[in-house]
């Protein structure tokens, strides 16, 4: 899968339906369950960090639990590799949003700032094995130091990390997507549409997200899989017939184009080969003939 940093992730966690399937599904535990996702909103995710660096690609959602509103500052991470950095760059971001709330006196400091819950969605390759927590980045120090050293950890969500049976027996949505951006090959991808499909016919949002999640999938079917017809249906279950059998004629032709440019490629490489031995065999020929005369000069 390419790690293009798109915008697919930010239109899908832009409908808070979506935003709430996350959660129950993947939030920290014990915390969906004192959410109330009746409250969910989504806030002005433009911020200044402190390094004075904009950030409007991540998304900022704010929601009541047991009775006061929190925060939850959702990073999409589309590096191929994890980030070292990750928890000093999360610092700065959640920073930046405090200075906003104050700022824009969205909050009163006086009454205490409202909890945040920092939320990184990464679907790179390879594992995430760095710490989440700032202090572990920090070098060890007299035990007198310890009390200033600033302290934040994010919750992460290492989408490649779970196992796809895992996510097909969810039976949810994100999961389900989860799932596709992880499929090895078009089989795979295959299966996991059709749990897509499933999952959000299940859903009791279906009528509001089936036309989001559509979209969704045929903009990364067509990054994933180039030259796909994709079906025009507004919703992934009336098109799966098609897709499925556009998949299958998809990998079909890849798969001929493939033997055909192999062939090419082997054909084009025995004629250098060919060439090049000649070349050897002409000069290795001249420089015998140009010997035997030069012998045959000197004995005469």
């Amino acid at each position: 899968m390419a790690h293009l940093h798109d915008n697919g992730y930010k239109y899908l966690f832009s409908h808070a339906e979506l935003v709430q399937e996350l959660l129950e599904a993947f939030a920290p535990p014990g915390v969906s369950a004192l959410l109330d996702y009746t409250t969910l909103r989504l806030e002005n995710g433009n911020y200044v960090t402190p390094a004075m660096k904009p950030r409007a690609d991540d998304l900022v959602w704010s929601v009541e639990l047991q009775g006061q509103r929190i925060y939850l500052y959702l990073l999409l991470e589309f590096q191929s590799t994890p980030d070292d950095t990750m928890p000093a760059r999360m610092l700065q971001y959640v920073a930046a949003l405090y200075d906003h709330l104050l700022r824009s006196k969205a909050v009163n400091a006086t009454e205490g700032l409202p909890p945040v819950l920092p939320i990184v969605l990464y679907n790179g390759d390879a594992r995430w094995r760095q710490s989440s927590e700032l202090y572990d980045l920090i070098r060890v120090h007299p035990q007198v130091l310890k009390a200033f050293q600033p302290r934040l950890k994010f919750w992460l969500l290492d989408e490649g990390a779970f196992p796809a049976a895992e996510l097909e027996d969810m039976q949810r949505v994100v999961a389900a997507i989860f799932c596709f951006e992880h499929t090895p090959d078009s089989a795979a991808a295959k299966r996991a549409i059709r749990n897509l499909a499933d999952a959000v016919a299940q859903s009791p949002f279906k009528q509001r997200i089936d036309r989001v999640v559509t979209r969704w999938i045929k903009h990364r079917l067509q990054r994933k899989m180039p030259g796909l017809a994709v079906p025009d249906a507004e919703e992934l279950t009336k098109g799966m017939e098609m897709l499925e059998t556009n998949i299958d004629r998809w990998e079909a032709q890849a798969i001929a184009k493939g033997m055909e440019q192999g062939m090419l490629q082997g054909m084009q490489q025995g004629i250098q080969k060919g060439m090049q031995k000649g070349v050897q065999q002409g000069m290795q020929q001249g420089m015998q003939k140009g010997i035997q005369q030069g012998m045959q000069q000197g004995e005469a």
